[in-house]
């Protein structure tokens, strides 16, 4: 079993929070988040006992901020803000979303700086560690606070809303007595700091960004078997661009990195020098774009563990002054127009990657011409209408200005909505490259064990891969007839066919086995996606 996450004097990664999420790692509270927590609570209680108005704690929040509560509404008004907070809409999130999410919250608790109790924490560190998840739906935050998702998961630990346990969605009260917990009964000012956080774009955001490294690597090596493929079919194949005297001239270490990836692919391939002096953009730029997205999710990632580093609760409890100050710390636009960045970065990516296999696919016609190509050749029409949708989603969202709470809450980061939107942009991505690496194989001759393009069109995965195209809508078979065997390339030995670079191998290896299950339509594709991004 995996170590516990701990909660406290170090820091909390992207990959702490991907493993609570997606492992299901218990957490632990050091004594340094419990001195922490209840230090800040001291200072809570003090000024509640002493009467300084204070948003949440004495005062409500938001249009009502300068309404006093009595010393009798105060525990009743915790309860009511939760309830009064549950207004997301849409499907509900993933239960690995919805534990990073509780996670993300329990990290910016353990800074110090909300004023929640101890008991309050270690109450959600046990939603965590008993698997106790929330049903939360997916949309409602205009990312200035995570509000309508955090009160979806306040609800159940107040024995309310509706949890998975077990396997099974239950009433929120039934789930905790499941495991053992009597419901939470918040005190005064935990009603805001139990909705008042960005955990939703922290937390889901950390998942997202960790998913989209791993796509950014196969990148690299989709972009290399196109270049290999351009090179067999004599069509091109320079490897200069991937040279040590370029890419040591770059600013970008995304792009030294991808570069030298890409040409560590190559090594023992067969690239062409003496085909062409230079090959299109989408080839030679590889490592420029890919390189920028690993450059723009290391920026990331490295905001949302800094953001998880502190506290950013409203109004924030400080220690050294023994303060409680109002202030906009959940204002997180550095994460918000981080994640319409990557977006951005994303459209080019899909856009080098839907040139590339329609350069690839231009150059296997006579092969598609001669019934010897498993991949339809309308498949390339579909990376282009996904292109066509990813170059919407990359329009900014962090830039949207707001009038809701009455007008007092007039401008919003919309963090969570750039999120949601990058989920989608990221599948896209998946598709987009996962169509480019089935054409590069394809051209490349290697979908069978023979390497003889005779077989390509004969046995088993030839029929299971014309069944998936037929599915698609994708045009198998649609070709302009005759047969030329005259192209420089075009006739190769076995063995030029199936040079790829080793690390290339798994990705040959992956796109087989998708062509072998016999899957049609999209799901052909969702499943090409799946197989690369692992």
């Amino acid at each position: 079993m995996a170590a516990p996450v701990v909660f406290g004097a170090g820091r909390i990664l992207v990959d702490d929070l991907v493993g609570i999420a997606r492992d299901r790692r218990t957490v632990v509270l050091d004594v340094v988040a419990l001195e922490r927590i209840g230090a800040a609570r001291a200072i809570v209680e003090r000024h509640l006992v002493a009467g300084v108005p204070v948003s949440g704690l004495n005062r409500e929040f938001g249009v009502a901020r300068d309404t006093p509560l009595t010393a009798d509404d105060v525990t009743a008004y915790q309860s009511k803000v939760i309830r009064n907070h549950l207004g997301g809409v849409g499907a509900p999130m993933p239960v690995e979303s919805v534990r990073a999410m509780i996670a993300a919250r329990l990290a910016g608790w353990t800074r110090g700086g909300a004023g929640v109790r101890v008991e309050t924490a270690v109450f959600y560190a046990e939603l965590l560690n008993r698997d106790v998840v929330p049903v939360v739906p997916v949309a409602g935050s205009v990312g200035d606070g995570d509000l309508t998702q955090l009160a979806a998961v306040a609800a159940v630990a107040i024995g309310e809303g509706e949890a998975w346990v077990d396997g099974a969605i239950v009433p929120g009260a039934q789930a905790l007595s499941r495991v053992g917990l009597a419901p939470l009964q918040p005190q005064a000012h935990e009603g805001l700091t139990l909705v008042g956080h960005n955990s939703y774009s922290l937390g889901v955001g950390a998942i997202a960004l960790h998913d989209l490294t791993l796509l950014a690597r196969t990148a690299d090596v989709v972009s290399a078997l196109s270049f290999q493929a351009l090179a067999a079919l004599g069509a091109g194949g320079n490897p200069s661009s991937f040279s040590s005297a370029v890419l040591r001239n770059s600013p970008s270490a995304g792009a030294q990195a991808s570069g030298e990836r890409i040409r560590t692919l190559l090594d023992g391939g067969i690239a062409r020098p003496d085909v062409t002096a230079q090959d299109p953009l989408a080839f030679r730029t590889a490592p420029q774009v890919n390189g920028s997205f690993a450059d723009v999710l290391v920026r990331a990632i490295a905001l949302v563990e800094d953001t998880l580093a502190v506290a950013s609760d409203n109004p924030i409890v400080d220690a050294e002054s023994a303060s409680v100050s109002s202030g906009g710390l959940f204002h997180i636009i550095p994460v918000a127009t981080a994640l319409d960045s990557v977006r951005t970065v994303i459209a080019q990516v899909a856009t080098s990657s839907e040139r590339r296999l329609a350069g690839v696919s231009d150059a296997n016609a006579l092969r598609r011409r001669a019934g010897s190509s498993r991949v339809p050749g309308l498949i390339g029409y579909a990376a282009a209408d996904l292109v066509a949708e990813l170059r919407v989603l990359a329009t900014p969202v962090s830039s949207g200005g707001t009038g809701l709470s009455g007008g007092h809450e007039n401008v919003a980061t919309y963090a969570s909505t750039a999120l949601r939107l990058l989920w989608r942009s990221a599948a896209l991505l998946g598709d987009v490259l996962a169509i480019e690496a089935l054409v590069a194989v394809d051209a490349l001759g290697v979908l069978d064990d023979t390497g003889s393009g005779a077989d390509l069109d004969s046995g088993g995965a030839a029929d299971a891969a014309a069944r998936a195209g037929a599915g698609a809508g994708a045009g198998a078979g649609a070709g302009d007839g005759g047969v030329a065997t005259d192209r420089p390339g075009l006739e190769r030995t076995g063995a030029e066919r199936r040079t790829l670079g080793p690390a290339a191998q798994p990705i040959r290896e992956r796109v087989q086995a998708v062509i072998d299950t016999g899957v049609r339509g999209q799901a052909f594709i969702d499943a090409a996606a799946a197989a690369l991004a692992g």
